[in-house]
């Protein structure tokens, strides 16, 4: 009954999950704004909610007939989008039939990014209007950035601490260590620098089009600012296929001056106070001496390219919000952060309310790897993972927590790992929905943590090691195939208020409540004073499989408590088997009430007792029902069990069919 913290449970919260397209300003994406309002209650918590057949929906929540709708969250009939989820800025889209599935959209329902799209109508590539940076002479459709330089490009040729340029349209100069763009366009970089900084300081004019740096093996070194966007529309930095590129900061101040006249600090070797993207099939090293690797103050984008980032602090830093559509990066954050957005309203430092649009990463694809001295993924606002324009890999290492959002982490896709050295591996202080993909966690603390709800919906889950394996306040397993082990709680609704209900509620710091209606779920936990499934609440089971095991000896220093080795404690006893106060497979402090699905639990100690028999069971054969075996991974003399399991022995499994949980155990149904 081990809990963390009181969280706050909001009555109500505002949420808007936005995605932006390729042309698009921001992660928002909507004219009116990337939020809609939604009233959440704590009610809408609960599993099970119709659904009417004409939306767009995930099945177990409140939708409107006119709603797409995120996981979990109850939306108003006014919504004509789901404004952060799969929607282009440009476009006016609503989910429906002939949509392209090739952006990312909320889990089941993809929305592309570039279409102008109309419900029920299909969308062809005409669609897309011709963007103004065309016109500028900076193209940002072509992935690759296949170019060859032909004596027409405005070409900055870097020598030093000087440069020279060719095809100079009027509007680079060149003094003081520096070269400073004043308009749009496409230019060209290639060369070496010792000590020299590119600039780019145009009007900013809404509309005025891209500029385009194009690095073409280009090794930019500069004692400040190697990279610096004082002033823009949008930047976009391109890395021609086949080029080389390297960015390197130094020590120096890094001071610049802003249009308005105060002076800045540029606190990374590449660093835009506007919109910036990064695309291209070349390779870019670049190495952040002074603080951070690559930095935005307001939306980043990286559409792919082979990225190596290297920094002191922050390896790549999106303040307004951060997107990965593709590529490679391979990220190391000596001691800040992998990637973070941390734009929202603050208090003494700490972030109070969170920003519409603002303090998202929002990984689309690719193959990120994060090694990271503080947190891996850092988010004021919510981490999404999905594979909406290309599978997504990620894996994370991190002396701090692996991934951690102030509101949300959505796991819609991907295959990812996270390793923290000494946090939790997931941990929000709201709501953690795991939708999809393949996760493998290891923790220090809890394997994935979420203050208010965690909802296993499709995710294919394995907590190889954690102290406590899945923790939150309440804990709906919907979905999904899981393992987990634990050496204190496998899994711990807790951190709630506490709510004196129940004959052991007197022993609980806090309230929780676990709710299983659907998926395959191993948990596991070895250790002195364990709990296998832990609520300091309620739990309840209607549907799923549940299997619970203690996989070692546990309990060894409190002399060898088992079943009636308390006398029969306080819970009685069925089949031979007496109940403890100890804990052990399953303690509840309310009762866990078993309707439906299938448990099996496997070990020697429990306070709950739904029912039991007392079998010599080993890690040799099967044992269960007809219906429904498991093969254990230790040995005990009693075995739990309930919902369609009305009695257990020994069994053979000829002509049943075999589930692997992701940890490689085997459970067999017929």
């Amino acid at each position: 009954m081990m809990f963390k913290r009181l969280p706050v449970i909001a009555v109500s919260a505002v949420l808007g999950l936005v995605a932006c397209g390729e042309d698009s300003n921001s992660i928002g994406g909507a004219d009116n704004g990337p939020f809609s309002p939604v009233e959440m209650s704590s009610g809408t918590e609960l599993s099970g909610s119709d659904v009417s057949s004409s939306s767009d929906a995930v099945p177990g929540d409140v939708v409107s007939s006119s709603d797409a709708i995120v996981p979990g969250i109850e939306v108003s009939s006014s919504s004509n989008v789901i404004p952060e989820i799969g929607t282009s800025s440009s476009s006016n889209a609503v989910p429906g039939p002939g949509v392209s599935s090739s952006s990312n959209g909320f889990p089941g329902h993809r929305v592309s990014s570039s279409s102008n799209a109309v419900p029920g109508g299909k969308v062809s590539s005409s669609s897309k209007v011709v963007p103004s940076s065309s016109e500028s002479g900076d193209n940002e459709n072509d992935n690759e950035d296949a170019r060859t330089l032909d004596g027409t490009q405005i070409l900055l040729k870097l020598s030093g601490t000087t440069a020279t340029v060719e095809n100079n349209n009027g509007c680079v100069e060149v003094k003081d260590k520096s070269a400073t763009i004043t308009c749009p366009g496409a230019y060209y970089v290639t060369g070496e620098s010792s000590d020299f900084q590119v600039i780019v300081n145009t009007p900013a004019a809404e509309n005025e089009g891209n500029t385009g740096i194009y690095l073409y093996n280009a090794t930019i070194k500069s004692s400040n600012t190697p990279i610096l966007v004082a002033n823009a529309d949008k930047t976009v930095l391109h890395l021609v296929k086949g080029t080389t590129n390297v960015v390197e900061d130094g020590n120096g101040n890094h001071l610049f001056t802003k249009i308005n006249g105060t002076q800045d600090t540029a606190k990374a070797a590449i660093y835009a106070r506007d919109d910036l993207n990064i695309k291209g099939a070349g390779s870019l090293t670049v190495k952040g001496k002074f603080r951070n690797g690559i930095q935005c103050s307001n939306d980043l984008k990286i559409k792919n390219g082979n990225i190596t980032v290297e920094a002191e602090e922050n390896a790549i830093k999106g303040k307004g919000s951060l997107q990965i559509s593709g590529g490679t990066l391979n990220l190391t954050a000596k001691k800040g952060d992998g990637l973070e957005s941390d734009e929202c309203e603050e208090n003494n430092g700490e972030c109070k309310k969170v920003i519409e649009g603002k303090g998202i990463v929002d990984i689309r694809g690719g193959n990120v790897t994060i090694k990271a001295g503080d947190d891996g993924i850092d988010a004021a606002n919510f981490v999404r993972i999905s594979d909406s324009t290309e599978a997504s890999t990620v894996k994370v290492t991190a002396t701090g927590k692996g991934l951690v959002a102030e509101k949300y982490i959505y796991i819609d896709g991907g295959k990812i790992e996270v390793k923290s050295d000494g946090d939790d591996a997931l941990h929000t202080h709201w709501q953690i929905y795991m939708n999809g993909g393949e996760i493998t966690v290891t923790a220090k603390d809890d394997g994935i943590h979420a203050d208010s709800a965690l909802y296993l919906k499709g995710s294919t889950i394995n907590v190889t090691t954690a102290s406590e394996g899945l923790e939150a306040y309440r804990i709906f397993a919907e979905g999904g195939i899981t393992s987990t082990f634990a050496t204190n709680d496998g899994w711990n609704g807790a951190g709630g208020p506490k709510e004196n209900v129940g004959q052991y509620a007197a022993f609980s710091e806090s309230g929780g409540h676990i709710v299983v209606s659907g998926g395959y779920h191993y948990i596991s936990a070895k250790g002195n004073m364990i709990d296998v499934f832990d609520a300091n609440g309620s739990g309840k089971m209607t549907g799923g499989v549940l299997i619970l095991e203690i996989t070692g000896e546990s309990y060894e220093n409190q002399g060898g408590f088992n079943f009636g080795g308390w006398g029969g404690g306080m819970g009685g006893g069925s089949g031979g088997c007496s109940s403890n106060m100890a804990g052990g497979l399953i303690d509840t402090d309310a009762g866990l009430e078993i309707t439906g699905g299938v448990l099996l639990a496997f070990g020697n100690y429990s306070t709950d007792l739904p029912k039991c028999a007392t079998v010599t069971y080993d890690n040799n054969s099967y044992y269960g029902s007809s219906n429904a075996a498991f093969k254990p991974t230790y040995k005990g003399n009693a075995i739990i069990y309930g919902g369609s399991v009305t009695s257990v022995a020994q069994v053979q499994t000829n002509g049943m069919t075999e589930v692997k949980f992701p940890n490689g155990v085997s459970y067999m149904y017929k």
